[in-house]
């Protein structure tokens, strides 16, 4: 019987990451290794007084880290091309972006503000099929 990789449901942005989920300001999750994952999703949430703005997901091949976790090498981050992404708008929602084939060493995702203020959190997820 061989191994399947499960990575459960962990924040990226607010929550328990460490990573603020401020939304008058622009947000970087943390990094999350997927060298070993096909399948994954982004799971996000927000409220506050008219955040919006506007999520993407980038990808590196050359980041890595250390044993302890901290950064060997910050990488080259792409933005991934994606046909739609959550629309961030009101003053609280949800939304989620799902990937079934991912051939990157690592992701992370990052909100834009636009205007307004609030709170959000990602959750990610992965597996493999």
């Amino acid at each position: 019987m061989s191994s399947r990789p499960l990575l459960q449901p962990t924040y990226v942005i607010g929550g328990n990451s460490g990573i603020s989920g401020d939304m008058s300001a622009n947000i970087t999750s943390l990094v999350t290794i997927i060298s070993n994952i096909s399948m994954m999703s982004y799971s996000y949430s927000w409220s506050g007084v008219s955040p919006i703005g506007s999520v993407s997901v980038q990808v590196s091949n050359d980041y890595t880290q250390n044993s302890d976790g901290s950064v060997n090498n910050a990488g080259t981050w792409n933005t991934l091309p994606l046909s739609t992404t959550p629309v961030i708008t009101g003053n609280t929602g949800t939304g989620a972006i799902d990937f079934d084939q991912l051939g990157f060493y690592a992701i992370r995702t990052v909100y834009t503000v636009s205007s307004g203020t609030g709170t959000l959190t990602c959750q990610y997820k992965g597996k493999v099929a």
